[in-house]
Parts: C-alpha cells; structure tokens; sequence
C-alpha cells in the first residue's frame, strides 16, 4: 500500500497527453476530406486519447479517495493549480472526438467541461483577487490553461454542436484574457530565471494563438478572414521564439511536461486544413500540417521510452 505522504504516480499536467492526442485527432478528422487515409489515423489517435483519459480520469479519482492532502495542496498551489483545468478542457476535446462517432456520448462530456471549467475559473482564479497569494513569481505559462485555453476549448465544442453565440461569448472570454495576461508573463520571462522543472510548460505559450485561430475558424464556420490569418501569423513568431528556447527547455533531456507544446501543435496542424482549403497558402499549410504532426509523433516516441525505461510513474 503506497504512502500518502510520497508523491502520487500521476501529476495533473498528464492530462497534457490525452488532450494533444484528442486535439491531433480532431485535426487527422478536418482532413479526411483531403486525405483517404486520414479518417483511420484519426480513429487510432482518438482511441488512444479517450483510453489515456479514462485512465488519468480514474487515477485522479484515486488520488482525490486517498491522496486528498495532495490535492488539496495542488489547490492552494498559486501555479500547480492551474494545471487542474487540464480536466475540463481534455473532457471537452474528448465529447468532441466522441462527436465524430456517436453525439449522444458527446454533448453531455462538453457540456460537463464547459460548466466545470467555468466554476473551476470562478472559485479559483476569483480568489486571487484577494491578493497575498498568486505573487510574482506564479507569473509562469501554466495560468494560461483555465483563463485562455479552457475559454477557447468551450467555444470550439459548443461550436460543435451548433451554439455558436455563446461560442462567441467563450471566445471572447478567452481573447481578452489571453491579451491581459500575456505582457505580464513575458515581461517576467525577460526578467526573472526560471526553475528548469517549469521549462517544460513553455510550450503553452504555443497554444493560445493556434488553440484560439481554431476555435474562430470552427464558429465562423470555416472561413478563414484577416483575423484569422493575424492569429496564425502571431502564433507562428511564437513558434520561431520558442523554437530559439529550446535547447534550453530540453536541457534535462525528455520529460513528459513538454506534452504542453501538443495542444498548440495539434491546433496549427488543425487550422492548416483551413488555411489550405481557403487562402493561397497552400504549400506553407501542408509543410504547417506535417510538421506539427511530426512534433507529436516525436512526443509519442519520447513518451514510449520513458515507458519502456519504467520511468513514467513517478516514484
């Protein structure tokens, strides 16, 4: 029997995986129109991601049941707190991987991310306001994920299932705050070290352009307008930045935090078949498509190692 006071097997931030696959997934799904073989890699990816989620689903029911001290203390945590909003936002990209199979499975999974996300943001993020917790130093990518991507991820699932006004209502959530937030982040990235553990959560930065120009293409129905096309030209001068980062947030070699550049990788490979179907960059839209994809495939051969190596349970 494990003690409750050593570390759980499974941090929150796994739930990073299960959402890059279902985000892939939904991307191989846009292009099976283009592609013949691409309705099959998108059922093999999606599988994979609804099977990994059931299973980091039930661990953490686990850990709730018999690790509730650490729970409790990742709650009150000003930056691992926000890495709880994986929930929700992996919950919604499932219902949107079971859209594609079966509807009935689908619309009360988003439905459960979108309002859980919601009161999460609301307990969570509005305590804050009350200062002497969330200092400077919690200025770290992490905050990202309940006030922008889980915003982003409602309106794309609702999107989905056709409430494409309030989709708009969670966009616009997602847009503004992404906007507050950003210059406050990376003005404290030019000036303070970062701790090599969080190096991995960079990646984040990656999403919100990508995870947000993928949403808008879903609400407006495909069309790819000039805002659409600013977003991925800004999401791109992110890539370029945080491609300069890399030695350096791979330093310690392979974690399975760098999972965080997946939901942001899977979004551009998504928002290329959109890009390639309806402006002239056709070529760039396919070297986007593959490249993001390549990244993944990278992500998924380090994480089978680790497997392999019996080192991705933590100990």
């Amino acid at each position: 029997m494990p003690s409750n006071t050593s570390p759980f097997l499974m941090p929150t931030g796994y739930f990073s995986i299960s959402l890059g696959l279902g985000a892939t997934a939904i991307a191989w799904f846009h292009a099976s129109h283009l592609l013949p073989f691409a309705e099959n890699i998108g059922n093999v990816i999606g599988i994979i991601s609804v099977m990994s989620w059931l299973l980091f689903s039930g661990l953490y029911v686990y850990k709730i049941i018999r690790y509730t001290e650490q729970v409790k203390d990742e709650w009150n945590c000003p930056v691992r707190f926000s890495f709880i909003a994986l929930i929700p936002i992996t919950t919604m990209v499932v219902g949107d991987i079971l859209y594609h199979w079966q509807v009935i499975f689908a619309e009360p999974l988003i439905w459960l991310g979108a309002i859980s996300q919601l009161i999460f943001a609301g307990i969570r993020i509005g305590g804050l306001w009350k200062g002497d917790v969330f200092t400077e130093d919690s200025t770290l990518p992490p905050f990202y994920l309940p006030s922008v991507a889980a915003n982003f991820t409602s309106a794309s699932s609702l999107a989905l299932l056709g409430y494409t006004d309030l989709a708009y209502v969670f966009f616009g959530a997602g847009v503004i705050a992404w906007l507050i937030f950003e210059p406050v982040l990376l003005q404290y990235l030019r000036t303070n070290k970062i701790n090599s553990a969080m190096r991995g959560s960079f990646g984040i930065i990656l999403a919100p352009a990508f995870v947000g120009v993928a949403a808008y293409i879903t609400i407006n129905g495909g069309d790819v307008d000039t805002f659409a096309k600013m977003l991925w030209g800004y999401g791109f001068l992110q890539l370029i930045f945080l491609f300069r980062l890399l030695p350096w947030i791979t330093q310690n070699n392979f974690s399975i935090g760098l999972w965080a550049f997946s939901f942001g990788l899977a979004s551009m490979a998504n928002s290329a078949i959109s890009f390639y179907q309806h402006t002239q960059l056709e070529y760039l839209s396919i070297v986007v498509f593959f490249f993001a994809n390549a990244m993944i495939f990278l992500l998924c051969l380090g994480t089978l190692k680790t497997i392999i190596q019996g080192k991705f349970w933590l100990k």
